[in-house]
């Protein structure tokens, strides 16, 4: 569960560094309404949270660990001792 914290915050943070890119970017280069611009950087920040959020989630989780599988003999099965 913590590393999913991990990745929710970290696309997060880059979701909300984009929208605030945008939103400058929008208002300031473009020379939109500032209400628009604010709208268009909520925007993009929203819509590549979550996708972005499903990437970090596989990209944090940690790698599976194999099971050991003891495998008992059989009863019926001859012993080496038995074979010679």
């Amino acid at each position: 569960m913590e590393d999913i914290d991990h990745a929710r915050r970290f696309a997060l943070l880059l979701a909300s560094s984009l929208g605030t890119f945008v939103f400058l970017a929008v208002w300031l280069a473009l020379e939109w309404n500032v209400f628009l611009a604010v709208l268009i950087g909520v925007a993009a920040g929203t819509l590549v949270f979550y996708p972005l959020r499903l990437l970090m989630g596989q990209f944090f989780r940690p790698p599976r660990r194999r099971r050991r599988v003891v495998r008992k003999p059989e009863p019926d099965a001859p012993t080496p001792d038995e074979q010679l």
